[in-house]
């Protein structure tokens, strides 16, 4: 393996680590603050991107307006499912809630088959540009340095988000307990609301970032949502920045396994890593062994 293939390797993880991190960053932030695992996060991402491309582009705005159009409707999407879906009957559970999801995962992908399946793959264009930039004997095309840029820019501003916040810090109180958020004067509903809002907006930029990457089909996906799940059960569900390290080291390693081993072997090695870290690491890289939730 030559110093061009490594490095080439490097970035292309870093891309998909930084997507991982991104998707998993709303996953924590939802289950941090409502206990509830959301299997829709990814549907979500691939219905923008189909918004996008069905809705929003045949006006003919600048592309930098149509994804922000794009994300705010699906903030509000975000938002409508916790109102629809979830804040309904609460006292059902945590399993139920997450079972919900799961059937709202289920109902966008049957609705964008429905309407969009016959035609796939479709071609989303590219806010970057189709061209590259060469360096140290490879190619890195401006979508990679474009995800890589939008990637750090959006995870630092959660993280400045979730720390320097009025609203932010409400949410990581509701994250450590929500009857003693309660009880200091928290609203929990709307600090859920707002966390579904923040998710939507999140799931809709990962979907539009990897669908000019690849081709926009219905599965779009359904991989990426996997490794988020697993990067933020490799970083650690309760902390933000442990998702972070686990989806650039997930993103890295498959990379790295895809080149030195075998393409075919870059889930099952992925896979390795996630089940070697939680017999060392059981609460996760950064995280802590959560026992119960108060």
């Amino acid at each position: 393996m030559n110093v061009e293939v490594v490095l080439a390797s490097l970035v292309n993880g870093v891309v998909n680590g930084g997507l991982y991190a991104l998707l998993g960053l709303a996953l924590v932030l939802v289950y941090r603050t409502t206990a509830v695992a959301n299997f829709a996060q990814g549907e979500m991402g691939m219905l923008a991107a189909f918004m996008l491309l069905m809705f929003f582009l045949p006006w003919k705005p600048p592309l930098w307006l149509a994804w922000l159009l794009t994300m705010a409707v699906s903030a509000g999407i975000g938002g409508l499912t916790y109102l629809i879906l979830l804040r309904p009957r609460p006292s059902a559970g945590h399993l139920n809630m997450t079972v919900r999801t799961l059937g709202f995962y289920l109902l966008i992908y049957a609705v964008a088959v429905y309407f969009w399946g016959p035609q796939e793959p479709y071609r989303v264009p590219t806010l970057f540009g189709n061209n590259a930039v060469s360096m140290f004997g490879f190619a890195v095309s401006y979508d990679q340095l474009g995800t890589i840029a939008v990637t750090v820019v959006l995870g630092a501003i959660l993280l400045a988000f979730f720390r320097y916040t009025k609203l932010g810090l409400a949410m990581r109180a509701v994250a450590i307990s929500p009857d003693i958020a309660s009880l200091l004067g928290i609203h929990v509903g709307r600090v859920a609301f707002s966390v579904w809002l923040i998710a939507g907006a999140i799931g809709a930029a990962v979907g539009l970032l990897i669908a000019p990457i690849s081709f926009l089909d219905t599965n779009l996906m359904r991989p990426y949502i996997l490794k988020a799940f697993t990067a933020a059960i490799l970083g650690g569900l309760y902390s933000f920045p442990g998702v972070i390290v686990g989806g650039l080291i997930l993103g890295i390693a498959e990379s790295f396994a895809a080149v030195a081993m075998s393409i075919h072997m870059r889930e099952p090695f992925v896979f390795a890593v996630l089940l070697l870290c939680l017999l060392v690491r059981p609460g996760g890289i950064l995280g802590t062994v959560q026992r119960g939730r108060v």
